[in-house]
């Protein structure tokens, strides 16, 4: 016996699916037999997916310490330099490295 199934998506209104279905058309998309040179099958996927990355940007709060003004100093003494603080005081090493 062999069944099937045939689904119409609405491209148009993805934005007003819900995360379930939005991710239930997302493996439609991706189990779709069609064969890898199928513009209309390659599009669609694309579709759902950027609907998809659209909604986890819009969750995801963005990188607020990711770079800071002061840490190419802090790079500069403690990574190029190797040196140490001992909570007020730095150390550089004079051994091999800076004077």
């Amino acid at each position: 016996m062999k069944t099937t199934v045939t689904f119409e998506i609405d491209t148009g209104s993805l934005n007003n699916a819900t995360d379930a279905y939005l991710a239930q058309l997302w493996h439609l998309a991706q189990a779709n037999p069609a064969p890898i040179s199928d513009r209309d099958a390659g599009e669609l996927a694309e579709t759902i997916g950027r609907e998809i990355i659209r909604r986890w940007l819009k969750a995801t709060g963005p990188e607020l310490h990711a770079h800071q003004g002061h840490h190419h100093y802090w790079y500069a003494l403690a990574m190029d330099l190797k040196a140490t603080c001992d909570g007020d005081v730095w150390s550089i090493p004079t051994d091999g490295g800076a004077s």
